[in-house]
């Protein structure tokens, strides 16, 4: 394993071991994954410049990114470019809360908007605007996608089976991410027990030709001080799929794992909805 502990955190490979990262993405495509986010989740320019890298350099790294997931992709599978949500980057747990000290939707559009212009360079096919927390967040990607003119996802972390992680309401947010260029909206790195309910909001709010993306964690949740992983609570692979059935008949079509799943729970995914 790598020690990630570090605001840029899977990113940090991008730089110091990128064929970990390629590895990783063969690893969940031979178990069955159809779409691989790319390990640009928490890359940004503060990060990279604590690490002594320039923004050439850094820049450089992120469309790496996406390099090191189109050579693991098989044939017709999609790359999607991580646009992870600013709160990652303070590296405090603040994308489980939505609080963002100093921001509003003008900056978070600037402060997102380097890393998309890479990611979208590289020749991701969409992005994947993700772990959300916040309407405020939610306004500025979605501005941020109809700018660039380019494929997205906007998933949402939720803290409830109504909320996303700042206390608003899933179905408000949902609402605020009607540009044209958002072809689905959901929920991720969410706890599973959530999950039915929030399918239930997207697809009742979303256009009935929008994906209804969910990719929840495994049920752990992360101590934003610490920065580790509170043992003891994770789903099983078993539980997970009995679960994924369910989110399907929902509405939901596009349906993966977040933190702490694993190929294991992919591969137990595509043999269910094979069957």
């Amino acid at each position: 394993g790598e020690n990630i502990d570090h605001s840029l955190w899977s990113a940090l490979c991008l730089i110091k071991n990128p064929k970990v990262i390629k590895r990783a993405h063969a690893d969940f495509y031979a178990a069955g994954a159809r779409v691989a986010i790319t390990a640009s989740y928490q890359a940004h320019l503060d990060g990279f410049q604590e690490l002594g890298v320039g923004e050439i350099e850094a820049v450089a790294a992120t469309k790496r990114s996406v390099e090191l997931a189109r050579e693991a992709a098989p044939s017709g599978c999609l790359v999607a470019g991580s646009v992870g949500s600013y709160g990652a980057s303070l590296h405090n747990g603040a994308e489980y809360t939505g609080d963002f000290p100093g921001m509003d939707e003008e900056k978070l559009l600037a402060w997102h908007r380097p890393r998309a212009k890479a990611l979208l360079e590289a020749g991701c096919d969409l992005f994947a605007c993700e772990t959300v927390p916040s309407l405020m967040e939610a306004k500025a990607l979605s501005q941020l996608v109809n700018e660039l003119e380019h494929p997205a996802w906007i998933t949402f972390s939720c803290k409830s089976g109504t909320e996303v992680s700042s206390g608003e309401l899933l179905a408000d947010c949902i609402k605020a991410v009607g540009s044209e260029w958002v072809i689905g909206a959901g929920v991720n790195c969410t706890h599973p027990k959530f999950v039915s309910s929030l399918v239930e909001i997207c697809r009742k709010t979303l256009p009935p030709w929008k994906s209804v993306v969910v990719y929840p964690n495994s049920g752990e949740v992360w101590n934003g001080v610490t920065h580790t992983w509170e043992t003891g609570t994770a789903t099983a692979d078993n539980q997970f799929v009995e679960m994924a059935k369910q989110w399907a008949e929902l509405g939901a079509n596009c349906i993966g794992g977040c933190c702490r799943t694993t190929p294991s729970t992919i591969a137990a995914l595509k043999a269910a909805f094979d069957e």
